[in-house]
């Protein structure tokens, strides 16, 4: 190592004193030469060499100026392969640092961007949820406006049946007492023994004036027809074929329509369902007692009310305990009515009791006095069918429980229970 320092000195000696003889040379190239006489020569020969050499030594004492010392690092640095070694371990001891501070940006760094990401998700909720309260209130809008403009159709419809049937009254009105006059006419003028023969007539018998028929019935069907828990557990056997109406998106649901609603069992069921419904039923004490309740129900004659209704509006026809109520031809005006009214796809759902039942055809029929007839299941089918209804079945329902049932195990027994503790009643069940 001594040895190439000394090497390296040597060189650099060596250098400096080419310099210094290159610029020596150079300055006498350039220098202007003194010229001077012949006759003067030796006396000032002496001098003008004594002020070239003059001249000559203050220039190599400029060249000889001692050069500024370089530190120790330059040195070290200048020295060949160790300077690029020292390079290298100087970055080598740089390098944590330097990966710390590089960490460090990357952290502050990465710290932004969740920030950045943070704020971005908090945006982009508040405007999801601006979105979600505008959607809202043009739903609202729109269910308030469809709900507004359904009522409305329907006080319509029932201001319309109502002026019908002012208009057949006043009609009514009217004819009886074109015929009273007649009457009373031709009574003028019969003998006084025809009259006298007449006033010993046995007088027509009347229902008493202060009868209430409508509220006669509600009162029957709280004793006799059961409570409104054990009616509506008999009608959720119902709720699958209204599957089409259900599974359909809420504002998108037609409206169910029940013929003869009484007090509201089935009604109540549909909105717990979340499917809408709305009663019809002649009987004005039942019609207060649903609308007590909070159903929507109207006072109108069933029939009627479903011929009024826009063509293939309506999402199901339902009556319960009704049909038997009904002459043959007011029973297939409600067939063709029901028809009219549903839309594709559409269902009637009509229960009445079962005849094949003995005891129901020949004893509990006619616990109700309002019934006219009742009618075989095979009966209620064709009707459904030949009125055009493509699809049509008979559901029968209620049995008797075991407790009233024969468990001898005979086929004399085994016949006595179906005929006498079978079914209690049935629905026809068809699709438009």
């Amino acid at each position: 190592m001594a040895n190439m320092a000394t090497q390296n000195k040597s060189e650099c000696e060596a250098q400096q004193l080419a310099d210094k003889t290159s610029l020596i040379l150079k300055s006498r190239k350039h220098s202007t030469p003194v010229n001077i006489p012949s006759n003067e020569m030796g006396a000032g020969q002496d001098d003008a060499r004594e002020i070239m050499l003059n001249q000559q030594d203050n220039v190599g004492a400029q060249l000889e100026a001692p050069v500024p010392p370089q530190g120790l690092r330059q040195k070290l640095r200048a020295i060949p392969g160790l300077g690029y070694a020292l390079a290298w371990c100087q970055a080598l001891l740089r390098l944590p640092r330097t990966r710390f501070q590089t960490e460090v940006a990357l952290t502050n760094l990465q710290k932004q961007i969740d920030d950045l990401k943070i704020q971005l998700h908090s945006q982009e909720r508040k405007l999801l949820q601006m979105e979600e309260q505008k959607l809202s209130i043009r739903l609202d809008k729109f269910d308030a406006l469809d709900v507004g403009n359904r009522l409305m159709e329907l006080d319509r419809l029932h201001i319309g049946r109502q002026l019908r049937s002012m208009n057949l009254m006043m009609r009514e009105g009217l004819q009886n007492g074109t015929r009273q006059i007649q009457q009373n006419v031709v009574a003028t003028a019969e003998p006084a023994s025809q009259l006298a023969t007449t006033s010993t007539s046995r007088p027509v018998a009347k229902v008493a004036s202060d009868f209430d028929q409508d509220q006669f019935y509600l009162e029957f069907e709280a004793l006799f027809r059961g409570s409104r828990a054990d009616i509506k557990e008999r009608l959720k056997v119902y709720l699958p074929y209204l599957a089409h109406i259900s599974e359909q998106a809420k504002d998108e649901r037609k409206l169910v329509i029940d013929v003869g609603c009484g007090r509201g069992e089935w009604l109540e069921l549909l909105d717990e369902q979340g499917i809408p419904a709305m009663g019809v039923d002649m009987n004005i004490s039942m019609v207060n007692a649903c609308l007590d309740q909070g159903f929507l129900c109207r006072h109108a004659d069933a029939i009627a009310y479903l011929r009024e209704q826009p063509a293939g509006s309506i999402g199901a026809v339902t009556g319960f305990q009704i049909i038997e109520h009904l002459p043959f031809e007011q029973l297939i005006a409600l067939f063709d009515a029901a028809r009219h009214a549903l839309c594709p796809g559409g269902v009637i759902i009509f229960e009445t009791p079962n005849p094949e039942n003995l005891k129901v055809g020949a004893c509990n029929f006619y616990f109700d006095p309002t019934h006219l007839h009742p009618i075989v299941p095979q009966v209620a089918e064709f009707m459904a069918r030949q009125r055009g209804f493509s699809h049509a079945e008979i559901l029968r329902l209620h049995p008797y429980p075991d407790d009233h049932l024969l468990h001898g195990g005979t086929e004399v027994e085994a016949l006595l229970n179906k005929e006498l503790f079978g079914a209690q009643d049935y629905a026809v069940i068809g699709r438009k």
